[in-house]
């Protein structure tokens, strides 16, 4: 009976999605499962390509926008306190024909994650990207993915869009993500725990990620220490927490490099000296970590996102919801 639901709401969400081709927002169906009732957070970061710890130009940006409020599930039909995370890339086209630019990229991606347990329920992916390099074809990439875990299981769908590919269900090894997607609480304890200099919060946490690269899960280990970040926020360098992963285990293909300098947001809320900041961060039901620089290995060369502006947007409140976390707590209390 489960692979009969999981299979029907699979092709539900496979012709919600095909309407993407039709010019109607394919990821309007998981926006519209939330209701916000705290002001939006905004941060914006600049990216750029690094050679030789250089920055030979500047690709795009990245608009990352967090919510607080309530979620709509799928299953059960019943909100749940969540926090709702919408990823914008956006690449600096010299021309608004995409086809006179070397790189155009404009990607959006959501994530919905319970509150304050951090359960990841939906993760969303809206590719849009046309590449021409110098050397070789062009390619042009429209897709839609989506990872689901409402049902209990790891639900992976993905459509291409512009190609012949179709629709794809196959996920390598889904039971690891689907763990994943359960333990992002205790990954945010320990890099909080690590931010403080606190070992037994630390201790409690978890240390290590699987991710999807290139195909294949991945098993990673967080490694971390306090150092000064790369310029950002107005060339300013932060004390910071520096994050890399490495790969355990044998892999075939060397993973690349990542790196991430970070600080707690109640600290970022501080140093930036805004009172809407801080009234924001005080008054989340989970403290977390702010990237303020993420540097990403590529085979020459590197990207690096730099933090440049963080914001509250006063205005984005529904009318007639509750303000601040109030909602999100009443909605807590019945479950």
């Amino acid at each position: 009976m489960r692979r009969l639901l999981t299979t029907l709401m699979l092709s539900i969400v496979v012709a919600t999605l095909a309407r993407a081709a039709d010019g109607v927002d394919p990821l309007a169906e998981v926006r519209a499962r939330f209701r916000g009732t705290e002001s939006p957070i905004l941060m914006e970061y600049q990216l750029g390509y690094r050679f030789l710890n250089f920055e030979l130009s500047r690709l795009g940006r990245i608009k990352l926008t967090t919510t607080g409020g309530l979620w709509r599930h799928r299953i059960t039909n019943r909100e749940v306190p969540a926090v709702f995370i919408d990823v914008r890339v956006d690449s600096a086209d010299r021309s608004p024909d995409r086809k006179k630019n070397r790189i155009s990229i404009h990607d959006e991606m959501i994530g919905v994650l319970t509150l304050p347990d951090l359960q990841a329920l939906v993760f969303t992916k809206l590719t849009d990207e046309y590449l021409n390099p110098i050397l070789g074809r062009s390619t042009l990439s429209q897709a839609v993915s989506c990872y689901d875990t409402q049902s209990g299981v790891m639900e992976y769908m993905r459509r291409d869009l512009v190609g012949q590919e179709g629709v794809c269900t196959n996920l390598t090894r889904p039971e690891e993500l689907m763990e994943l997607s359960r333990q992002i609480r205790p990954i945010m304890d320990y890099l909080m725990g690590q931010c403080q200099t606190n070992q037994e919060r630390a201790a409690k946490g978890r240390d290590r990620i699987s991710v999807n690269l290139d195909g294949q899960v991945v098993t990673l280990r967080l490694m971390t220490h306090r150092e000064k970040s790369p310029a950002c926020l107005n060339r300013a360098r932060m004390e910071s927490l520096r994050i890399e992963t490495v790969p355990v285990g044998k892999r075939q293909n060397r993973a690349r490099d990542f790196f991430s300098w970070s600080i707690p947001f109640g600290e970022l809320a501080e140093i930036l000296n805004d009172d809407g900041l801080r009234a924001a961060a005080h008054a989340a039901m989970v403290e977390s970590v702010v990237p303020l620089v993420v540097d990403y290995e590529l085979a020459v060369g590197r990207i690096r996102a730099g933090l440049i502006s963080v914001s509250l947007d006063q205005t984005a409140l529904t009318s007639g919801v509750c303000a601040a976390s109030n909602g999100c707590q009443r909605a807590l209390n019945v479950q």
